[in-house]
């Protein structure tokens, strides 16, 4: 049967010959992006929101004989002793909370305040992040489906399997996430399938893949309009920002309040005269309705390596639903916490005090000890229950992510051996990771800087920070209080 609905030559082609190498197209390759906007990340009070440069294509295999890469043997000592006591007292520093391990012996090497709780910031990522590298399979992927309805012709379903990067962008245009599913080839497909003569007059949005409240009450409305996260639903197009086109000058990260009319509003006009009259309903899909066809994410993978990198807080809240489900949790709010006290519990790792009241750092009533972060940071050195993965995506001072401009001046010595997740809220600066030292030590850290006490921490804060992890790099199994 012939449709008479209009279709644009490049779409039609794309249905005519679509295939899974087309569904998305590449952005510009990159070295060190641009953090995604994130109070946890920036310390000025009115931020602007900005994009970040999509990651590029891993390189292809060699065909070259793999080099002998010969065992690491840990340096054992006797360590000279060197003091860090002049960096950890600086004023900068507010009230320091902090904790050193030799991640080679487990011989702990600062301890300041360890054991008390403070606001996380960013830093929270590492243990959402952790939770789902144990909790998820590598090629896991968010899956975005069509789905018809029998006995209502002109009824489709745009079910969302929770992919904040599915895409609205079309051409040679691209976001901040790495070739993402793009709802084009999904309407394409929809198109070429499409064998009745009728146009579709009702699309259902089903956004039912989370529960719970879409926005923590533990944040603030303007984090949102500022762009620093977006509410977090099961249907979502380039994670709700207004204007994801990093190819154009005016992007626009705001987030709206309500992502998924948007998402079926972008979906409608992407079907480009089949569904003009169709009404938007969100509701859950119905029983008995059958798939027509789909798109997939990126791995999972992909997502953990772009949230720590740029500090996406969109992206981690997603990470962390997606783990909770899979744990077989309600993929909300509430499951976070025990999601990550349940996975890395038993690796042995301290979690008392622990407070998540989201995955990703923005509230100010999260909690964590230094000793906490320190001894996941020792399992990721160590590579325990596959957490190594996780080192791979801290940003290298002086190199890649958030710390690609940092470590300068003096601290520039410590550049490309100092790997960690950094992190801002106001009151407090963050910075925990792994630290391959001068002497060959590996040490595992974690610093919080706060307000509190009659202390105040300002931008000045962040250097300081650095310089303290420098001292820790050049002291390494030497280091003392």
């Amino acid at each position: 049967m012939v449709k008479s609905f209009r279709r644009s030559g490049s779409v039609v082609a794309a249905a005519l010959t679509f295939s899974l190498s087309v569904l998305a197209t590449s952005a510009p390759a990159y070295s060190a992006p641009a953090p995604a906007p994130s109070p946890s990340e920036t310390a000025s009070p009115t931020p602007s929101a900005s994009g970040s440069a999509a990651p590029s294509p891993s390189p292809s295999r060699s065909t070259s004989p793999s080099p002998t890469i010969k065992p690491r043997v840990p340096p054992t000592g006797p360590f000279a002793p060197c003091s860090a006591g002049k960096v950890l007292t600086s004023s900068a520093l507010g009230k320091l909370y902090g904790y050193v391990i030799n991640a080679d012996t487990g011989k702990v090497l600062i301890d300041i305040r360890g054991g008390e709780t403070t606001p996380s910031a960013s830093v929270l990522k590492v243990l959402t992040a952790s939770a789902a590298i144990v909790t998820l399979p590598p090629t896991y992927k968010a899956v975005t489906k069509v789905l018809t309805v029998p006995g209502q012709p002109g009824t489709i379903v745009l079910q969302g399997g929770g992919d904040h990067t599915l895409s609205r962008m079309t051409g040679d245009s691209y976001t901040t996430y790495y070739k993402p599913a793009r709802l084009e080839s999904l309407a394409a497909q929809v198109f070429a399938k499409w064998t009745i003569s009728t146009p579709i007059t009702k699309i259902i949005l089903d956004s039912t893949f989370f529960s719970g409240p879409t926005y923590s009450s533990a944040w603030k409305a303007s984090d949102r309009t500022n762009g620093y996260i977006s509410n977090i639903t099961g249907l979502e197009v380039d994670s709700d920002r207004a204007n994801p086109d990093l190819t154009s000058t005016a992007y626009n990260g705001y987030r709206s309040t309500n992502p998924v009319q948007v998402t079926g509003k972008a979906f409608k006009a992407a079907l480009d005269g089949l569904a003009d009259g169709a009404v938007l309903v969100e509701a859950a899909t119905p029983a008995g309705a059958v798939e027509m066809t789909r798109v997939t994410s990126q791995p999972i993978t992909t997502w953990l390596a772009h949230a720590i990198a740029v500090s996406d807080n969109t992206e981690t809240e997603y990470i962390g639903r997606h783990a909770a489900k899979a744990a077989g949790l309600t993929p909300s709010f509430d499951s976070i916490q025990k999601l990550v006290k349940s996975s890395l519990g038993p690796l042995g790792i301290d979690t008392a005090g622990l407070v998540m009241k989201d995955g990703s750092g923005l509230a100010q009533a999260d909690r964590v000890t230094a000793k906490m972060i320190a001894e996941l940071m020792v399992k990721v050195a160590n590579n325990q229950s596959g957490l190594g993965s996780l080192e791979t995506y801290l940003p290298v001072a002086g190199r890649t992510g958030t710390l690609a401009g940092r470590f300068n001046g003096p601290n520039a010595v410590a550049k490309q051996y100092v790997k960690g997740k950094s992190g801002y809220i106001p009151g407090l600066y963050s910075l925990a990771g792994i630290i391959d030292a001068k002497d060959g030590s590996r040490l595992a850290y974690a610093m919080f800087a706060r307000s509190a006490d009659g202390k105040k921490v300002g931008y000045a804060a962040r250097p300081a920070l650095d310089t303290a992890a420098t001292r820790f790099y050049q002291c390494g199994g030497g280091l003392t209080r």
